[in-house]
């Protein structure tokens, strides 16, 4: 496969602890010297334009369900500096569009799929809905007289005002308010992620019994993907390309497992997963499900990939996604910087 999309500016996705090391050099306590200067090196290309960091609701999520203050501010500091609120598309978004492509690919139909962005601005962007805060009403006049007060152009003043909002959005509020804000849950997304992983022991607890399914994990973990993480969209696909109940594109598992692993952000899953699988000890956690789904979008539209020690030596070693799909995937902040001074 190929990288689908390609931008004026290399794009780097960074896994949360690198954004945790960024903002502690930032704060002035790194945990590495050489943070500092990567630190240095990645603002000044940032600002040259060379440079852009997404971030992704993934982000959002695991930085909201950090209680330490402290780690929380220092972190969003570096993502505001770095990431100016650039965010990436929400998967069921970026699906929607890897399976109308696909079809369109095989079957010649939709005759026009649709395009994502990948990229955009704000928090709002990254869930798949606009945040964006605007100053509506009033009259020109009374317009130019508020802009004359402010000593800027109302469209200077909602940049500062959202980018002020995007960043309490991210960093959230001190743990020692969170109970008094009406309705505040830095935990809400835990619903799903609990339903994500519990779905996903069952078909684990299948592979370790043994029997027959645990001799194909790879087609358990297209079934599970299929029923679990994109039905909707695979519905909406298949009627939107005129597809009908007695007309369907696919007969039999195979067909079906076929289609699933050409879309890029599955195959990502699939193999991320199905290499993880090999670790029969493993116990998996929220986070490994969360991490794998950032990366089924970090690395088929990203330039440069930085995740943890184990997702990279999965990710190339095993899996040999960085070749698939023409991305560089390192495990450092320092291997990071190497490689931009290469």
């Amino acid at each position: 496969m190929v990288k689908v999309e390609t931008l004026p500016a290399r794009t780097i996705y960074l896994d949360l602890n690198h954004w945790y090391s960024l903002g502690a050099a930032l704060a002035g306590h790194p945990d590495d010297p050489q943070h500092v200067v990567v630190l240095t090196e990645l603002t000044r290309r940032v600002e040259a334009g060379e440079l852009v960091f997404p971030l992704s609701s993934v982000h959002y999520m695991e930085l909201a369900e950090n209680p330490r203050d402290h780690m929380r501010d220092e972190a969003a500091s570096a993502m505001a500096l770095l990431s100016r609120f650039t965010t990436m598309a929400p998967i069921s978004k970026i699906l929607d569009e890897e399976l109308a492509l696909e079809l369109n690919r095989r079957f010649g139909r939709p005759a026009f799929p649709i395009k994502v962005s990948k990229l955009g601005k704000g928090v709002g962007f990254a869930f798949g809905h606009s945040t964006r805060l605007r100053l509506k009403g009033g009259t020109d006049v009374g317009r130019r007289k508020f802009e004359a007060r402010l000593g800027k152009s109302i469209a200077e003043w909602e940049d500062e005002v959202n980018a002020f909002a995007e960043y309490y959005l991210l960093a959230g509020p001190p743990k020692h308010v969170w109970d008094q804000i009406p309705n505040y849950n830095p935990y809400a997304a835990r619903k799903v992620a609990d339903d994500q992983l519990a779905s996903f022991n069952v078909m684990l607890n299948s592979l370790r019994a043994g029997g027959d399914v645990a001799s194909r994990p790879l087609d358990a973990i297209c079934a599970r993907q299929y029923l679990f993480d994109f039905f909707d969209n695979f519905t909406r696909a298949i009627d939107s390309a005129g597809f009908t109940k007695h007309r369907q594109p696919f007969h039999g598992k195979q067909e079906m497992a076929d289609f699933l692993m050409s879309l890029p952000s599955r195959r990502v899953v699939s193999m991320m997963q199905f290499h993880y699988l090999k670790d029969v000890s493993r116990d998996w956690k929220i986070n490994d499900l969360r991490d794998i789904d950032a990366l089924s979008i970090a690395i088929p539209y990203c330039d440069i990939v930085v995740a943890d020690n184990k997702a990279c030596d999965t990710a190339t070693t095993r899996a040999h996604l960085d070749r698939e799909f023409n991305t560089v995937i390192l495990s450092s902040l320092t291997d990071l910087g190497k490689y931009l001074d290469a």
